[in-house]
């Protein structure tokens, strides 16, 4: 890169950082790439399904010969999910493990724990083995999009050299805009992205995220046409508000729907895994392996294939009986759990609307002798409803089904049932469908030690270097005397050669010193001869044992070990700490705090800039 190049690159980037309009325009360039990226995950989808059965939505021509050769369906509806999984099962082993699976719970786990920070490359990979997954198999399209316009999000910011915080709020503004775009649910999407990604409710991001969260839907818009993504063709409303008794039901039965989904695929994916440890195959050859029992499967009941739209539209129109209705609910959520237990690249919020949009339209026609509510009415709320039992997101929920299908008629029954989905799931279970992932793994994303004044920072960083170190071969005089000239109330004693070679002893302390000589202990004595304090704490401690080391200990400061001391390896301390130390740190943190939380505006800055002037 020229100087000059170089040069304008980081007038750039201290603009973006420094001035939110910037950041506004960054926000919705974000939004139009994951448009753009969402267009082209949809045509990939189609010609990869239209190249497999020879239809872009075989499911519509189930049972039918291939579209463009004529093989009977058999053949390759068996071949679909081995063929696709042989093409994306080595691409990410080898360049994105992260992108195996539904995708969301990585978006969270980047944004909550790891500073927003998600490789350009997961969003390419990503692309790729999604829909290679969705046109040979069965799973959304959702998920996969969310993580990729994280990763576009968060790769602009990268670039840009964005402090986390930006990184974080731009990483969110993609995942908005993936949702807004394959939805059609602009404010949807940046309440997704506020509910389920960042966890948080501000002014500042709300804004931020609505911007990117537009642009990706107009740009979906602008192609694919103003209509809703589930087009009734009817406008739906409850026509009686007896029936919202019936609505909380539905709310429960839905609920409980959402949540027993999200049981069944952590169950079949513990399955798949207890399987393929005792087979012993390369990990990149699970999904080709296990494609062929997906493969006869979707022989069995085709309308499974791909993301399962159209299915669902016609169950919505009322095309099914109730028999057909629950096997289409156990079939999609059998078969959505399979695909990704065995390691494709898929997303479960689709299905998780595809089940509740069963379980209503069931509900509804067992319900029609006693309501005068079209079945489709209970369909589209059971779609928000299980949903929020899976996902636990109610706003959500609720904004997504009405921006999706239209009906915004249905907004007050759509969030009672919402609201008693989200209890019931609440009352049974910990987790969500996307925080069970983390669970499962070990990774938190949430913790209440998090919001206290010192959170999880390990004793590496809350140490301060050694004030110096005393040899078991000193002194009591030379000791004493070391700890007036460094203006420490104890020092740690090692022994062996000095560096890398000591180990440590233990510690001691100057009063301790001082009323040992004033006990007749001769000066000269060395310090071996003395009793020593062996309290430490190791570089990986969390601040909860340095603390109770601090408070129930005899000196004032503490050394901080290597954790091989602790398994019985000879170490000397790499630091010290003290109760001053974390004062002091925690008195930073309070006044970055507050600067931070210091808003400004260009009129302010304006106004500011002129006083000073007019001062001089």
């Amino acid at each position: 890169m020229t100087t000059s190049a170089h040069q304008w690159r980081t007038r750039l980037c201290r603009t973006v950082a420094g001035h939110r309009s910037a950041l506004a325009v960054v926000a919705v360039l974000i939004g139009v790439l994951v448009g753009a990226a969402s267009l082209l995950f949809d045509l990939m989808i189609h010609l990869w399904s239209r190249l497999l059965t020879g239809f872009e939505d075989y499911p519509s021509h189930a049972g039918q010969a291939h579209g463009t050769w004529g093989w009977a369906p058999w053949v390759f509806l068996l071949l679909a999910p081995v063929v696709s999984a042989l093409l994306y099962g080595p691409l990410v082993q080898r360049f994105a493990p992260s992108a195996r699976g539904h995708g969301i719970p990585e978006v969270m786990l980047a944004v909550q724990r790891k500073g927003g920070r998600i490789p350009g490359r997961v969003a390419v990979v990503k692309l790729v083995a999604s829909s290679l997954t969705i046109g040979g198999g069965s799973a959304g399209r959702e998920g996969p999009i969310v993580q990729v316009g994280a990763s576009l999000g968060s790769s602009v910011a990268t670039l840009l050299a964005l402090p986390t915080s930006r990184v974080i709020l731009l990483a969110s503004c993609g995942a908005a805009g993936g949702i807004a775009a394959t939805f059609h649910a602009p404010l949807a999407g940046a309440v997704f992205a506020l509910e389920v990604i960042l966890v948080s409710f501000t002014a500042e991001a709300f804004g931020y995220v609505v911007l990117s969260s537009v642009a990706a839907s107009v740009v979906a818009t602008v192609v694919r046409g103003d209509h809703p993504l589930v087009d009734l063709g009817v406008d739906l409303s409850l026509p009686a508000m007896q029936d919202m008794a019936w609505i909380a039901l539905l709310g429960f039965l839905a609920g409980l729907a959402g949540l027993g989904f999200s049981k069944l695929l952590y169950l079949v994916e513990d399955g798949i895994d207890w399987l393929w440890e005792r087979i012993r195959l390369p990990e990149w050859s699970r999904p080709v392996v296990l494609g062929v029992a997906l493969g006869a499967a979707l022989i069995a009941f085709p309308q499974m294939y791909g993301s399962g739209q159209s299915v669902q539209l016609a169950a919505l129109r009322g095309d099914f009986t109730i028999p057909f209705l629950l096997l289409l609910l156990f079939g999609r959520a059998l078969l959505t759990s399979w695909t990704i237990g065995m390691g494709g690249s898929g997303g479960v919020f689709a299905p998780t609307l595809f089940m509740g949009a069963m379980v209503g339209v069931a509900f509804g026609q067992g319900l029609a002798p006693l309501s005068s509510t079209p079945a489709a009415v209970f369909g589209v709320i059971g779609m928000g409803a299980a949903f929020a039992g899976a996902a636990r997101a109610p706003m959500t929920a609720v904004l997504i089904i009405v921006e999706m299908t239209g009906q915004y008629g249905l907004i007050l029954p759509m969030m009672l049932a919402v609201v008693i989905a989200t209890a019931v799931s609440r009352f049974l279970t910990r987790a969500t469908i996307y925080t069970e992932k983390l669970r499962r793994r070990g990774d938190v994303l949430d913790e209440p030690v998090d919001h206290t004044l010192l959170g999880r920072r390990p004793a590496s960083r809350l140490m301060r270097p050694l004030p110096a170190v005393l040899s078991v071969t000193d002194e009591v005089a030379h000791a004493i005397s070391l700890m007036r000239r460094s203006c420490a109330a104890s020092l740690p004693v090692c022994e062996g050669p000095a560096g890398n070679g000591a180990t440590f002893v233990g510690s001691v302390s100057a009063l301790d010193l001082a009323a040992l000589v004033a006990q007749g202990l001769d000066p000269h004595t060395a310090l071996s001869e003395v009793r020593l304090d062996p309290t430490h704490v190791c570089e990986d401690d969390l601040p909860s044992r340095v603390l109770d080391v601090l408070a129930n200990g005899r000196t004032e400061g503490i050394p901080v070990l290597p954790r091989s001391f602790d398994e019985g390896a000879a170490a000397g301390p790499v630091g010290w700490i003290t109760r001053a130390d974390l004062v002091e740190l925690m008195n930073r943190d309070q006044h970055r705090a507050l600067a931070a939380g210091r808003e400004s505006s260009w009129g302010s800055r304006w106004r500011e800039r002129h006083s000073r002037s007019s001062l001089r």
